[in-house]
């Protein structure tokens, strides 16, 4: 009955028209019928018809539906890189580099989801990564000069460009939030507030809650701008020039933080963490970023304060 039943769907799908919908909804719910109940193929060919429709939406619950009902095999990473395309169109470019980043290199469509994680990168306003990701899957496909394109893409430089950001300052009981990153070229591991780029178009308090939603999946109960600042990389190897915008932000959720847990970024490789202010003002401490954040940190926790740069 598999066979028949992948047989009849391959069918519906290579005769599909989306000039003809509410036929293709009546012919794809006669063709899921036999299927037993809570079979996750059946929101998996639902999402996908949504999807095909131009109905991102409605799709993407439905294959979060398929995931969690244990769609197996390539279904399983058609679901998958589905779910992420279906994430980037409503501008949850996060989302999808989370999915796609979980797809095996061994999985005989790793390079179609190395493609789609190409394009959310982009997306996300990382066109040199997005790059090195398109040529390093390319690479392996090359009769010749795969060395050589493998040892650019590595060696792709930033673009050397002036960013607008934002960054929170989440202070508690004398302490801040920071993202922490290892050192470059086996430097000393070093701290940012956390944030990221605000698109074209976008008010910077809007790309402020955008960014703590994607970053670290909480909703922000509060943004104040406390002011603009300007921070330039020294670092030769990773020269950077980024206008800052620097909110105060009140979200309960990470305020109730254990001040020992650590908080892992949902679109990188980092964690969040709560560090003592006291402890970030000694001269051993770790960096602080961007220039100028940790007065503004011990001036938001002073009591009554309204700081601003």
């Amino acid at each position: 009955m598999t066979d028949d039943i992948d047989a009849r769907i391959d069918a519906f799908w290579a005769d599909a028209d989306d000039t003809r919908p509410e036929e293709m909804w009546r012919a794809l719910d006669a063709l899921l019928r036999p299927l037993a109940v809570g079979d996750p193929r059946v929101p998996f060919e639902r999402a996908s018809l949504h999807d095909f429709l131009g109905e991102e939406a409605e799709a993407i619950p439905l294959y979060r539906a398929a995931l969690d009902g244990g769609l197996s095999g390539e279904l399983r990473t058609f679901a998958t890189i589905q779910l992420a395309s279906s994430l980037r169109n409503v501008n949850d470019a996060s989302g999808a580099m989370r999915l796609l980043q979980g797809v095996s290199a061994d999985d005989p469509h790793a390079d179609a989801a190395q493609a789609f994680l190409a394009l959310a990168q982009y997306d996300d306003d990382k066109a040199r990564v997005a790059l090195r990701t398109a040529l390093t899957a390319l690479a392996g496909r090359l009769p010749a000069y795969r060395r050589a394109i493998e040892a650019y893409a590595a060696d792709l430089a930033p673009l050397r460009r002036v960013r607008s950001i934002v960054v929170a300052l989440i202070v508690r009981n004398g302490y801040v939030l920071c993202e922490e990153y290892p050192g470059l070229a086996g430097g000393a591991p070093f701290l940012r507030a956390p944030g990221g780029g605000i698109r074209f178009g976008e008010p910077a308090a809007t790309a402020m809650r955008r960014e703590l939603h994607e970053e670290l999946g909480v909703d922000a109960d509060e943004v104040r701008l406390l002011g603009v600042t300007e921070n330039i990389f020294a670092d030769a190897a990773h020269p950077g020039h980024e206008i800052v915008h620097v909110f105060g932000v009140r979200s309960a959720r990470l305020e109730a933080l254990p001040l020992s847990a650590r908080l892992p970024v949902l679109d990188a490789d980092t964690t969040v963490g709560w560090y003592a202010l006291d402890a970030l003002a000694a001269p051993d401490a770790p960096a602080f970023y961007p220039d100028g954040i940790l007065d503004l940190a011990q001036q938001l926790a002073s009591p009554g304060a309204n700081p601003r740069i």
